[in-house]
């Protein structure tokens, strides 16, 4: 995080390979099911944040895509079409579009999203909203959200079974 770069690892040797630039503060990644592009999130001035795409067979950085406030999540869908990274002091979900790695207009779902999950068909992203103690489900066809889910205090993670 403090070098603003993400470090690939051969996994065949176990080594590191040459650090790649991405921005002030990279927070969390998260990798196409093709595993042709990672996605890096960065935080920004005032908590300002994009992700930042890498082409894993080059490790080339692309354009940089804007997203909302405070945000340390991304998750891609098991079909690799979009990602979603919620924005926790934006109270939205930044849809991306993997194909053009395009933000789509973000999803309002309330106080503090900070975690998402999709499910094996990726019909449905599920995303945790610390400050309401909810889960909100979202459509992935129409980017709209569905009814709350009460979750307990504070929840802070998800996991989907496959």
């Amino acid at each position: 995080s403090s070098s603003h770069t993400v470090t690939p690892i051969s996994t065949a040797t176990n080594t590191a390979e040459k650090p790649i630039k991405v921005g002030s503060g990279p927070s969390a990644i998260a990798i196409t099911p093709d595993g042709n592009t990672a996605y890096v999130v960065v935080q920004g001035a005032n908590f300002k944040n994009s992700v930042v795409p890498i082409a894993t067979a080059t490790n080339t950085v692309g354009k940089p895509i804007e997203v909302g406030r405070d945000s340390t999540a991304i998750a891609i869908a098991p079909d690799g079409k979009t990602a979603y990274v919620p924005n926790s002091q934006s109270g939205t979900v930044t849809p991306i579009l993997t194909v053009t790695n395009t933000a789509e207009a973000p999803i309002h779902v309330g106080t503090g999203p900070i975690a998402v999950a999709f499910t094996p068909d990726s019909k449905t992203a599920y995303v945790v909203c610390l400050g309401a103690d909810m889960v909100i489900p979202i459509s992935t066809a129409t980017n709209t959200p569905g009814r709350p889910i009460k979750a307990g205090v504070h929840p802070y993670a998800i996991a989907i079974t496959p």
